[in-house]
């Protein structure tokens, strides 16, 4: 199996996540990725309205305490956007039920999305406008060349079945002196580490992964340039970690939050706290 980033041949197992799927490193340029990957019928069963239990989401009611907590999460990285681009259309990808482009809208930007999810994508649209949503891939949109002030990718170029066309179309959609945000699981991080093949980040529906010096060979490939990188922080609450790893669950995690959950008072558990869990935030701009 090449790599489908550098195409080197130097690739070698990492460990086993399943019976049949494995976790492949690349010795070359340094990504991770899963292989076989999901097929199409695979995925669209996973996308369907029961992926956004996880999210305490269920039909189109909308859970109060997850809204908040990511659209705190939101704020941050649009802060650091608002260091490059203060003002104009922004595309999310991934765009979910709407939270980024909620967040987004109120800081003064024009809000369009792209979601694979059926499901997820008609919320977006009942808030945003059938016209501004497009259900699919980021490939398959219609989206006009050089639109968009500000691309946001979170936690999507992990779910991607080839990283280099995502990132060429974002960067063929992205005005001149604009920017693409990319908040995904990074590799060189303490918890990957620690964790192994038990770090919760490893997932049948994440396709990649990604460290700084991987994520700057993607972007190069691409015409673009990293601009700033950092370590990501999320806003959480112990509520929507018990919900979470009680659908993915973890050997240690699981049990300890359940029993925090069981243990503190109401006000505690949906007080919102910020915190790092293996992730990066990028900014790329077209390598002029």
């Amino acid at each position: 199996m090449d790599c489908s980033i550098c195409e080197s041949k130097n690739v070698e197992i990492k460990f086993n996540i399943t019976s049949d799927r494995q976790i492949l490193c690349c010795l070359s340029c340094g990504v991770e990725f899963l292989f076989p990957q999901l097929n199409e019928e695979e995925l669209t069963k996973l996308y369907s309205e029961n992926y956004y239990h996880a999210w305490g989401i269920k039909g189109e009611e909308e859970n109060e305490t997850t809204k908040k907590m990511k659209m705190a999460t939101f704020q941050l990285r649009l802060n650091l956007i608002k260091q490059f681009v203060k003002k104009g259309r922004v595309l999310d990808v991934g765009c979910a039920t709407g939270y980024f482009l909620e967040a987004a809208k109120e800081n003064g930007f024009e809000p369009f999305g792209v979601e694979l999810s059926e499901y997820s994508s008609n919320i977006s649209k009942k808030k945003f406008g059938a016209e501004t949503i497009f259900c699919g891939t980021l490939e398959q949109c219609n989206f006009s060349a050089k639109s968009f002030d500000v691309i946001a990718m979170s936690d999507l170029i992990e779910h991607v079945r080839i990283p280099s066309q995502t990132l060429s179309k974002a960067a063929n959609l992205l005005k001149e002196d604009g920017v693409i945000m990319i908040m995904t699981p990074d590799t060189k991080t303490l918890f990957n580490n620690l964790m192994g093949k038990r770090w919760t980040h490893y997932k049948l529906e994440h396709f990649f992964y990604f460290s700084f010096s991987s994520m700057h060979y993607l972007a190069k490939q691409c015409g673009l340039k990293v601009v700033h990188y950092e370590r990501s922080k999320k806003a959480l609450t112990i509520n929507y970690l018990h919900t979470q790893l009680n659908t993915y669950k973890h050997w240690l995690f699981t049990p300890l939050i359940n029993s925090l959950h069981a243990m503190l008072p109401k006000k505690f558990v949906e007080r919102i706290f910020y915190f790092s869990i293996g992730e990066m935030v990028v900014l790329l701009k077209a390598d002029k």
